[in-house]
């Protein structure tokens, strides 16, 4: 990918998209609840008071495009919620984020041959030895592990986009810092594993890529999560055990927090991760005890 790519890519993290909960998720259930289903109609007292759409991190077409009853749903809505505001204030401070801010560099941090085959790697992304210094450990591993971009226009940033275009109000469940903050917090020697686990996965994730895209095309939640099941197992499971509680189940209970005031209001259309929405601890679940009714709807 060439260096003009880069910003594209970084962008991308604004949003800890499904790739992210993949290496986090780890249900024990053999079926979560609302195993199946992109599309959730919510309800109080009877009355529709919004949507909680499933999203994935990508450029395909048939995922762009959107199915008749998320479209309807869609336009149909006064007010757009998403993981983070992608206001280009938000951008700049996601990428700034991303950096060494205690006079390091990475080379100082890395033992000698996994430094090496970071730069390899880097390279390939457009990412040149110069600019790789000033990154985070976790940093790199994100900018590894996530999917090709030749267009930048991810699913979320496109309804992101629509949302403006509408005049529709747009807002974030979270802040850029508290998202940083779930890599931030992590101890460094953490960081230097996802970096090193990332590198050693590289040549297996468009096959992930493609696995995650197809069941997400089918509306399987539970296929979602059986591939992330799988991916948890191995040298970073323990870490990703550790990390899930934060990652997920945290975020999960702040994000549902805070769309309580929007779905007072009403006309919410609420677009996340489509890991955030299944099993005991997903937020459909979590709306479901605080007494709201959901509906699948597509």
């Amino acid at each position: 990918m060439r260096g003009s790519r880069l910003p594209q890519r970084l962008g991308r993290l604004l949003i800890l998209c499904v790739l992210v909960a993949a290496w986090t998720l780890n249900l024990n259930a053999a079926e979560p609840p609302f195993a199946q289903g992109l599309l959730f109609q919510i309800e109080r007292g009877g009355d529709p008071v919004g949507y909680l759409f499933g999203t994935i991190h990508s450029e395909d077409k048939r995922v762009l495009v959107l199915p008749e009853p998320v479209e309807q749903a869609f336009i149909h809505s006064s007010r757009l919620y998403v993981e983070v505001d992608m206001a280009a204030t938000n951008l700049l401070s996601s990428m700034a984020g991303m950096l060494l801010d205690d006079g390091r560099v990475i080379a100082d941090i890395l033992e000698p041959e996994l430094y090496r085959e970071t730069v390899v790697a880097a390279a390939k992304l457009g990412l040149p030895e110069v600019a790789l210094q000033h990154y985070k450990p976790w940093a790199l591993a994100m900018l590894l592990s996530l999917p090709p971009s030749e267009t930048g226009q991810f699913l979320d940033l496109v309804l992101y986009q629509r949302a403006q275009s509408l005049s529709m109000e747009v807002a974030g469940l979270e802040t850029v810092r508290e998202q940083l903050d779930l890599f931030d917090s992590l101890p460094e020697s953490d960081q230097v594993t996802l970096l090193r686990d990332a590198l050693n996965n590289l040549e297996q994730l468009p096959t992930i890529y493609q696995a995650l895209l197809d069941h997400y095309l089918k509306r399987d939640l539970q296929g979602l999560v059986e591939i992330n099941e799988r991916l948890t197992e191995g040298s970073v499971a323990e870490l990703a055990e550790r990390f899930q509680i934060k990652a997920i189940d945290e975020r999960n209970q702040r994000m549902v927090n805070r769309l309580e005031a929007a779905l007072v209001k009403g006309g919410v259309f609420v677009a996340v991760g489509a890991l955030h929405l299944p099993g005991e601890q997903g937020m459909l679940r979590l709306l479901e005890r605080r007494g709201y009714r959901i509906i699948r709807k597509y």
